[in-house]
C-alpha cells in the first residue's frame, strides 16, 4: 500500500475548529515559533528538504553532515522573521547566525519565494541557512545548489491542502510489565480518515492487574486561516481501561506538524515511547 497525500492546488478560507472529545487546545506550530507563520513555513520547508535528502542518500554517503543538518532544523535553532533582513548592509532573503543558533527570515522576500515558480529557490534558501547552522560552509550556495538539483523537485505552492500535515498510520503497542503469554497488539490507522477510533486489548493469560484496553480516538482540526499552510491536523486522545472498564489513565497526543510529509518511501517515527497506565505506545508513519 502506498499512502498518497491529497495535495490540492487551490486556496480555501476556513475557520479553525477542533473536534476533540476533550476540547484540545491547539497551540499552532509545534516548532518553537507558534506565532510566526513565516518562520514556521521556513522551518517546514527545511524539514521537507531534509526528508528528501534522507531518501536520496539512503545507500550512499552524503557530501555533508546529514545528521547535523537534521538536528539544526529542530527547535534547537530559533527561526524568526522580520520585514527586511540585511547582511553587510545588503538586503538578503535570510541570514544565519550559527553561534546563536538563529536564522532571520525576510518576510518581504519570502512572500515572493512562496510562488510555485520559485519552488527551487525557496527550498535552496531554506537549506542554505540551515547548512550553515549545521556547520557546513555553503558560501555561494555551492552545496545547496547541487543538492536541490539532485532532488529534482517539481514546482508547487505552499498554498496546498495538506490532509493531514501530521500523518500517522501505525501505533506500536506493548506492555511495560506483563506475565508470560499476555500481550497487546499494535494497530494500523487510515491516514486519510479525519475521524477514527482504534481499540487495543490485551490477549492471552492476563491477570486482572495486567489486563488493559486502550481506546485511541483520532479527530481533525483545520489549520488556522492565519497560517500560510492550508489543511488539517490530527489529534489523538488515548484512554486506558482496566478489566472492570474503569479508566486508569489518559493522555493527548498531537504529532508535530511537518515531521513526516513528502517522501514516498521509508518510515518516520512520530513519537518516542509514551507510557500510559502501563501501556507503551509509539506512533509511526510507515510508507509501503
Amino acid at each position: 500500500m502506498r499512502v498518497c497525500f491529497l495535495l490540492l492546488f487551490f486556496s480555501v478560507s476556513v475557520l479553525a475548529q477542533s473536534t476533540s472529545p476533550s476540547d484540545f487546545n491547539h497551540t499552532g506550530w509545534e516548532s518553537g515559533n507558534a506565532g510566526d507563520t513565516y518562520a514556521a513555513e521556513f522551518r517546514l520547508t527545511a524539514k521537507d528538504v531534509v526528508q528528501r535528502l534522507e531518501l536520496l542518500f539512503q545507500s550512499s554517503k552524503p557530501m555533508f553532515d546529514l545528521a547535523a543538518l537534521k538536528a539544526a532544523v529542530s527547535p534547537a535553532t530559533t527561526v524568526v522573521s522580520e520585514d527586511h533582513v540585511f547582511l553587510n548592509n545588503e538586503e538578503v532573503d535570510a541570514a544565519n547566525y550559527p553561534k546563536q543558533h538563529l536564522i532571520k527570515v525576510n518576510r518581504s522576500r519570502w512572500k515572493e519565494l512562496r510562488r510555485s515558480t520559485e519552488t527551487k529557490s525557496r527550498l535552496r534558501v531554506s537549506l542554505h541557512e540551515f547548512l550553515f547552522i549545521a556547520g557546513t560552509d555553503d558560501t555561494g550556495f555551492v552545496v545547496s545548489d547541487r543538492l536541490i538539483e539532485l532532488l529534482n523537485v517539481g514546482n508547487y505552492s505552499p498554498d496546498i491542502w495538506w490532509n493531514p500535515v501530521n500523518p500517522a498510520n501505525y501505533v506500536m503497542a506493548s506492555l511495560g510489565y506483563a506475565p508470560p503469554n499476555c500481550s497487546i497488539a499494535s494497530a494500523r490507522m487510515n491516514v486519510l480518515n479525519s475521524d477514527e477510533t482504534i481499540v487495543l486489548e490485551t490477549t492471552g493469560q492476563c491477570s486482572d492487574v495486567s489486563y488493559r484496553k486502550v481506546k485511541i480516538v483520532k479527530t481533525a482540526g483545520v489549520i488556522p486561516a492565519s497560517s500560510h499552510v492550508r489543511g488539517l491536523f490530527h489529534d489523538y486522545w488515548i484512554t486506558v481501561f482496566n478489566r472492570d472498564q474503569n479508566k486508569v489513565g489518559e493522555m493527548q497526543f498531537q504529532p508535530t506538524w511537518g515531521e513526516c510529509l513528502l517522501p514516498d518511501s521509508g518510515s518516520c517515527q512520530l513519537s518516542g515511547k509514551m507510557t500510559v497506565a502501563g501501556v507503551e505506545l509509539v506512533f509511526w508513519f510507515l510508507r509501503e
